[in-house]
């Protein structure tokens, strides 16, 4: 035991000499002073925020890099969120009221800016920049608390010129920005992963900052409030400014096992199919986890997405849903590799959209066009993109899916298709969806199409009897409901054994 107590004490007087090192010269009531003066509700701060929130949602709008880092900088709110951080650790709660003001009416005031401008402008359509703030994840939470270090540090050592890398890194008001425009375009999912992140910054940036304070001797003066108090009023500060972080930490590292246990499963149900996932999208909310995955194959799976769904059931024990979509192609690698190389999106909301749907379509194509509202788009495959009509089917459903409020149509090469089965309604679907995309005007004869069976229930007395038009006519329905003409000049003619089949050829 004497040994051990020898080593303590050995420790102990190494860290006393270590932060008295560390401690010298700082001169901490000039430092609190400063960081205090900087923290504070000004009409210099109002004017700027106000400003740092116009241009960041500007920018965001363009998509521009450059205009958001300017928004970045000119923004102040990192005097009030350090003061808050040095409050906490002088237990001064007088200036910690002081600051937490200034937070509250900064971000109100930009809140409002932000929401203002969304509304006057006709760009709704959220951009690459926009999107890249509404999922904070563990680096966010890494970069802030670094950056939470780093401004203190200059604080106390008097770097002033660091305070301009830190405000560049955690970004504080393109989150708020993004909170507008979510508000201002009515999507909750945007407004509320925005605000995610910047409560990320704001309490990982106050921790840390309190942290350093308190490594460099910053300390209530004891006699001000009963020592019980103290760590009590820390503790439920600090809790009531985690809960949000908590609450988007747990969703954050949900996701990542999902993705995780998403790329095990799919590589367990496609063994020896030479798959590859394509596109996998992850998210979390109320406990319950979607995956959103399109897989490039060789071969289909029949029981594909059930099996998806029970795995990952199974391994995370939290509610999933699981919509796996699955694409027949020659060589899924080069599909991969296509994502890929894909080119960024550009500045205008249109362009960016067409630059996020080539980033989701990894196959060869003639054309990717969108009109000017940016509400449809056409896709024309080429016949290098080896699919054929089922794939292309699916790869539209994919896009419409992933792409709400874009109506996505992919028109497939025109490749051999003389037959339909009129019994299957998916292949009745998917013959009037290509001829409707190739704009064809079919010859069509009908061999022995059948009528369907007598209704169980008769119709009520007085009423007549709807119509029951046999598959054959359906069929013909169908068509001209998506606007495909047809006729029966030059139709090939039925051959023995075709029974409820539909024989066409294509005009043009």
């Amino acid at each position: 035991m004497s040994d051990l107590g020898h080593s303590a004490r050995e420790t102990r007087t190494f860290i006393r000499r270590f932060l008295a090192i560390a401690r010298r010269n700082v001169d901490h009531e000039a430092v609190a002073e400063n960081v205090y003066e900087n923290g504070g509700l000004s009409g210099r701060y109002l004017i700027m925020t106000g400003i740092s929130a116009a241009i960041a949602i500007l920018g965001l709008m363009l998509s521009s890099p450059a205009v958001v880092i300017g928004a970045m900088l000119m923004s102040p709110m990192m005097g009030p969120i350090v003061a808050l951080g040095f409050s906490l650790a002088l237990l001064d709660f007088s200036e910690m009221n002081r600051a937490l003001r200034a937070l509250a009416l900064g971000f109100g005031l930009a809140l409002i800016v932000a929401v203002v401008l969304t509304l006057l402008s006709p760009l709704k359509e959220p951009t690459a920049e926009i999107l890249a703030r509404t999922r904070p994840n563990f680096f966010d939470l890494l970069i802030a608390v670094f950056s939470g270090i780093a401004g203190a540090y200059a604080v106390i050592k008097q770097r002033g010129e660091t305070i301009i890398g830190v405000a560049i890194a955690t970004a504080l008001m393109p989150p708020v920005a993004t909170v507008g425009f979510g508000l201002g375009t009515g999507d909750m999912g945007i407004a509320g992963g925005a605000f995610f992140l910047f409560m990320t910054n704001l309490v990982a940036i106050a921790l840390a900052a309190t942290l350093t304070a308190g490594f460099y001797g910053f300390r209530p003066r004891l006699m001000e409030r009963p020592v019980k108090w103290r760590g009590l009023a820390v503790v439920l500060v600090f809790a009531v400014l985690a809960a949000p972080l908590a609450l988007s930490l747990r969703a954050i590292g949900l996701e990542s096992r999902a993705t995780a246990e998403t790329r095990l499963a799919v590589d367990a149900i496609f063994a020896g199919s030479e798959s590859r996932i394509t596109l996998l999208e992850v998210r979390s909310q109320s406990g319950e986890v979607t995956v959103s995955a399109l897989i490039s194959t060789r071969a289909l799976v029949a029981d594909a997405e059930r099996q998806l769904q029970q795995r990952l059931t199974a391994a995370l024990h939290v509610p999933v849903a699981a919509n796996l979509d699955q694409i027949v192609v020659a060589d899924p690698q080069a599909a991969s590799r296509a994502v890929q190389a894909s080119p960024v999106s550009a500045p205008d909301p249109v362009a960016a959209l067409r630059g996020r749907l080539i980033d989701a379509i990894p196959f060869a194509t003639d054309a990717i066009m969108l009109n000017t509202e940016g509400s449809q788009a056409v896709v024309l495959l080429r016949p290098e993109a080896g699919l054929n009509l089922q794939s292309a089917y699916a790869l539209e459903t994919a896009l419409t899916q992933r792409f709400e409020g874009l109506s996505v149509l992919v028109t497939p090469p025109v490749q051999l298709f003389d037959t339909v089965d009129l019994g299957d309604p998916q292949a009745r679907a998917r013959a009037v969806w290509a001829l409707s995309r190739w704009r064809a005007t079919p010859a069509i004869r009908m061999c022995r199409p059948e009528q369907p069976p007598e209704p169980e229930t008769p119709p009520a007395e007085g009423e007549a009897a709807p119509a029951r038009l046999d598959s054959g006519e359906t069929f013909v329905a169908e068509l001209a409901a998506a606007g495909v003409s047809t006729t029966t000049d030059g139709a090939p003619t039925c051959q023995r054994g075709d029974i409820n089949t539909a024989r066409l050829s294509l005009l043009n």
